[in-house]
Protein backbone atom coordinates (compact mmCIF):
# COMPACT_ATOMS: atom_id res chain seq x y z
CA UNK A 1 0.00 0.00 0.00
CA UNK A 2 2.72 2.49 0.86
CA UNK A 3 5.08 1.77 -2.03
CA UNK A 4 8.65 2.94 -2.36
CA UNK A 5 9.86 6.53 -1.95
CA UNK A 6 6.81 7.87 -0.17
CA UNK A 7 5.46 9.59 -3.28
CA UNK A 8 8.60 11.68 -4.01
CA UNK A 9 9.88 9.59 -6.90
CA UNK A 10 12.73 7.11 -6.95
CA UNK A 11 15.42 9.61 -5.92
CA UNK A 12 13.41 11.51 -3.34
CA UNK A 13 14.77 14.86 -2.21
CA UNK A 14 17.98 14.52 -4.24
CA UNK A 15 15.97 14.03 -7.43
CA UNK A 16 13.87 17.11 -6.71
CA UNK A 17 16.98 19.18 -6.10
CA UNK A 18 18.63 17.96 -9.31
CA UNK A 19 15.47 18.71 -11.27
CA UNK A 20 15.36 22.25 -9.87
CA UNK A 21 19.03 22.85 -10.69
CA UNK A 22 18.54 21.53 -14.21
CA UNK A 23 15.58 23.84 -14.75
CA UNK A 24 17.51 26.87 -13.48
CA UNK A 25 20.49 25.95 -15.67
CA UNK A 26 18.23 25.67 -18.71
CA UNK A 27 16.69 29.09 -18.05
CA UNK A 28 20.10 30.71 -17.55
CA UNK A 29 21.29 29.12 -20.78
CA UNK A 30 18.30 30.50 -22.67
CA UNK A 31 18.96 33.99 -21.30
CA UNK A 32 22.60 33.83 -22.43
CA UNK A 33 21.51 32.55 -25.84
CA UNK A 34 19.12 35.49 -26.16
CA UNK A 35 21.84 37.97 -25.22
CA UNK A 36 24.26 36.41 -27.71
CA UNK A 37 21.66 36.53 -30.49
CA UNK A 38 20.83 40.15 -29.68
CA UNK A 39 24.49 41.14 -29.93
CA UNK A 40 25.09 39.06 -33.05
CA UNK A 41 21.97 40.20 -34.94
CA UNK A 42 21.29 43.69 -33.57
CA UNK A 43 18.94 46.08 -35.30
CA UNK A 44 20.36 48.94 -37.30
CA UNK A 45 19.31 52.37 -36.08
CA UNK A 46 16.01 53.45 -37.55
CA UNK A 47 15.94 50.78 -40.25
CA UNK A 48 13.80 48.29 -38.39
CA UNK A 49 15.48 45.36 -40.13
CA UNK A 50 17.85 42.80 -38.68
CA UNK A 51 21.45 43.04 -39.85
CA UNK A 52 24.65 41.39 -38.77
CA UNK A 53 26.24 43.49 -36.06
CA UNK A 54 29.62 43.09 -37.76
CA UNK A 55 28.35 44.91 -40.85
CA UNK A 56 27.41 48.00 -38.85
CA UNK A 57 30.69 48.22 -36.94
CA UNK A 58 33.77 49.95 -38.26
CA UNK A 59 36.86 47.83 -38.61
CA UNK A 60 40.09 48.98 -36.97
CA UNK A 61 41.60 49.50 -40.42
CA UNK A 62 38.81 51.91 -41.35
CA UNK A 63 39.30 53.80 -38.09
CA UNK A 64 43.01 54.19 -38.83
CA UNK A 65 42.28 55.26 -42.40
CA UNK A 66 39.72 57.82 -41.25
CA UNK A 67 42.14 59.18 -38.64
CA UNK A 68 44.91 59.53 -41.21
CA UNK A 69 42.55 61.35 -43.58
CA UNK A 70 41.37 63.66 -40.79
CA UNK A 71 44.99 64.53 -39.94
CA UNK A 72 45.66 65.43 -43.56
CA UNK A 73 48.12 62.60 -44.15
CA UNK A 74 46.08 61.36 -47.14
CA UNK A 75 44.53 63.12 -50.08
CA UNK A 76 40.87 62.56 -50.86
CA UNK A 77 41.74 60.31 -53.79
CA UNK A 78 44.07 58.18 -51.66
CA UNK A 79 41.45 57.97 -48.92
CA UNK A 80 38.68 56.90 -51.30
CA UNK A 81 40.90 54.37 -53.05
CA UNK A 82 42.01 52.81 -49.76
CA UNK A 83 38.43 52.84 -48.46
CA UNK A 84 37.31 51.03 -51.60
CA UNK A 85 40.12 48.48 -51.15
CA UNK A 86 38.93 47.74 -47.60
CA UNK A 87 35.34 47.19 -48.74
Amino acid sequence: MGGFGGGMGSLGLVGGLLSTLLTIGLLVGLVFLGIWLWRRFGTSEGAGTWTLAQETRKTPARDILQTRYARGELTREEYLRMLHDLA
